[in-house]
């Protein structure tokens, strides 16, 4: 205080240096928060690495990152990209701490949609004179907010965007952290495709079992028949010693599990087949063939050399029977069981006679390469460990049920509002998350654990379609988390895409 009384200028050089650095880091903020949200898989630190490649253009370092991780399914000017870039110029004016951040991304996005404003803008910005007034005078002619049907219009800034990134540098890095969360999203997205596949009554009451424990998406044929296969085969290998529950949900958890299990067998198994690749460069070609081994080099060879890749992957992968999995994957009938998955229709749901075929042609193939199959005892725990897993095992199946009952609920619903009859029929939930809107610290449930509002839920339904096949369909509901299921017919639910491979969450 005394020294700013005492010099009054130094003091507001002062000010302003405090100031303009902390207009600096809310604009890297922005900047940061802009990358982020239209990758979600990025992390912070990669952003900002991409936008020092890009010299801090924000459109620019989306380039780049769609360029490095070879993004197929990236569309300028489509619905997904003009939605991404909508919310992710919201995100940033907020992370800026903009005093009117709807306002400006609005303006902003409406300058774009118009072809003449933005090359007014754009002539403004390259040449002298006062920008700031001249481009007052434009702004209030522009609508705000911008519309929200704009589409193929925003197409514009990424093309300005293309030119100026002929001048950025190149990416110098080989492999990123997000990278691995792009390929376990590729990954999820065949495992809804696989389930999707399955019987609904035979999933429920045998295969959740053998896919969530041995169902990897490594083998020798595309990813999805990999985990069919693998699920077959094991099921009809090592059954289960006792009966098991009819389940209709999946939980979140064991699909991540296996999905991590199966990235680390694929990686496994070209690092363990090509001696010269490393994790970085397995990693690259698995983002360029889509996660297909059979499309890779690596997937052609002699049969021993094929048996000690696919060891090498069971093994990274925790499958519980390494030796025999790597036995029956190098050794498996692929013209027959291609064959036999063709003749049931492509992207069909399989029949439960198909299936039953499919795990006689798999566990004969297995049994003739001679390696026995019996199965194993489980191991003995203490009394304590036993009730405890008991106690959480009952826990679970209440929480199973009463989500299992407001899907069902939601999607009742759905069906009256959009067609006005039954004609879905839940195959199975697979994925959930309870913890969403929250928490509340005001509320506890009756299991003492923290309380959030709602629950998000995706599940794969069939169509009543009579004796033809059904392709099932991907949705996702919105759901109270109270007990009170009338408060569910104000929350969403609506069909939506699988995810496509190598893409973002929103692609």
């Amino acid at each position: 205080m005394l020294a700013a009384a005492a010099d009054p200028v130094g003091g507001a050089s002062a000010l302003v240096g405090v100031a303009d650095m902390d207009m600096k880091q809310r604009s890297l903020d922005g900047l940061v928060a802009f990358l982020t949200c239209f990758f979600p898989h990025l992390t912070d630190w990669e952003a900002v690495r991409y936008l020092v490649l890009a010299e801090a253009d924000p459109l620019v370092a989306a380039r780049i990152v769609v360029d490095d991780r070879r993004t197929k399914c990236f569309r300028p000017g489509s619905a997904a990209t003009n939605g991404a870039l909508r919310l992710a110029l919201k995100c940033a004016t907020v992370a800026a701490k903009h005093p009117c951040p709807s306002e400006l991304a609005g303006v902003w996005l409406s300058m774009c949609s118009s072809l003449d404003t933005l090359e007014k803008a754009v002539s403004l910005l390259n040449s002298p004179g006062d920008i700031l007034h001249t481009l007052a005078k434009q702004t209030p002619y522009v609508p705000c907010p911008a519309p929200v049907g704009i589409g193929s219009s925003l197409i514009r800034p990424w093309e300005l965007a293309a030119r100026r990134s002929k001048h950025a540098a190149t990416v110098t890095h080989q492999y990123s952290w997000s990278l691995r969360r792009v390929l376990l999203h590729t990954i999820h997205g065949f495992y809804l495709q696989a389930l999707a596949r399955m019987p609904g009554g035979d999933l429920r009451s045998r295969y959740h079992r053998s896919m969530l424990k041995a169902g990897h998406c490594y083998g020798p044929f595309d990813s999805v028949t990999n985990i069919i296969v693998n699920t077959i085969w094991y099921e009809a290998t090592f059954p289960p010693l006792s009966q098991l529950d009819e389940l209709d949900i999946l939980g979140t958890l064991n699909l991540m599990r296996i999905e991590a299990r199966s990235l680390y067998g694929l990686v496994s198994f070209l690092c363990t087949h090509d001696k010269g690749l490393n994790a970085d460069q397995a990693i690259r070609i698995l983002l360029d063939m889509d996660l297909d081994l059979a499309a890779t080099k690596q997937c052609s060879g002699v049969q021993e050399e094929q048996e000690e890749a696919f060891r090498a992957a069971a093994i990274a992968a925790w499958h519980p029977r390494p030796d025999a999995q790597a036995g029956f994957l190098s050794s498996c009938r692929k013209p027959e069981v291609l064959l036999l998955l063709s003749d049931n229709g492509g992207q069909q749901q399989l029949s439960s006679q198909c299936v039953q075929q499919l795990a006689m042609l798999l566990s004969s193939a297995f049994n003739s390469t001679g390696i026995s199959a019996q199965q194993k005892q489980p191991v003995a725990v203490c009394e304590r460990a036993f009730n405890l897993s008991m106690s959480e095992g009952r826990k679970q199946r209440r929480d199973h049920k009463r989500i299992s009952r407001k899907v069902k609920a939601a999607l009742s619903r759905y069906e009256m509002q959009n067609s006005g009859h039954a004609c879905y029929r839940l195959h199975v939930i697979c994925g959930v998350n309870v913890s969403v809107s929250g928490r509340d610290w005001k509320r506890k449930t009756r299991f003492d654990d923290d309380y959030y509002h709602h629950i998000h839920a995706n599940f794969l339904v069939t169509q009543d379609v009579g004796s033809v096949g059904s392709v099932p369909v991907l949705f996702f509901a919105e759901l109270s988390n109270d007990d009170d299921g009338d408060k569910d017919s104000q929350l969403l639910c609506c069909p939506v895409d699988f995810p496509t491979p190598g893409a973002e969450s929103y692609f």
